[in-house]
């Protein structure tokens, strides 16, 4: 049998590893797993081509759900893809540790995309209500809500491609 003091020994052994365990499964792990720019312009020009890529094709696809050649099921599915292709878009912008010269214009450019991920989020608001045989002329105030966020997205874009040194 088990003497009292073996299982108090035991008993905080097992307490000790516990804590432990925990203790470094919480600590934040700094990884530094980026990649390293060294051409800080090529890499927002090339983020703004895979953005421009991005937003014709939703373009397009927008279109074509309004003239009714595209379901809003087909139109959502592609919006929540361009979502996600900008949200690793602004994953890049953020994870790229800009220096101070272009701090500004990658800030800006993140701000541009995080208004497009708005705007992508309102055209799948509008095809949801289309969806629902919500007519187009219905939808008036919500498409000009909509011209209104991707302009505000332009307009980062644009105040990214100024502030670039």
């Amino acid at each position: 049998m088990a003497t009292k003091k073996g299982l108090i020994l035991t008993a905080i052994i097992l307490g000790l590893v516990t804590a432990a365990s925990f203790l470094i499964w919480l600590l934040p792990q700094y990884e530094n797993s980026g990649t390293l720019i060294s051409d800080y312009r090529s890499e927002i020009d090339s983020i703004k081509e895979r953005h421009e890529v991005i937003i014709n094709e939703t373009n397009d696809e927008w279109k074509n759900m309004l003239a009714g050649s595209l379901s809003p099921d087909d139109f959502i599915t592609r919006a929540q893809t361009s979502s996600s292709q900008v949200d690793s878009l602004l994953s890049e912008i953020i994870e790229s540790r800009a220096p101070q010269e272009w701090h500004e214009s990658y800030l800006n450019y993140g701000q541009a995309l995080k208004k497009y991920n708005d705007y992508l989020t309102e055209t799948i608001v509008i095809a949801n209500k289309v969806k629902d045989n919500v007519s187009i002329n219905d939808l008036q105030d919500e498409l000009q809500k909509l011209d209104s966020v991707k302009k505000e997205s332009e307009s980062y874009a644009i105040k990214a491609n100024e502030a670039k040194p």
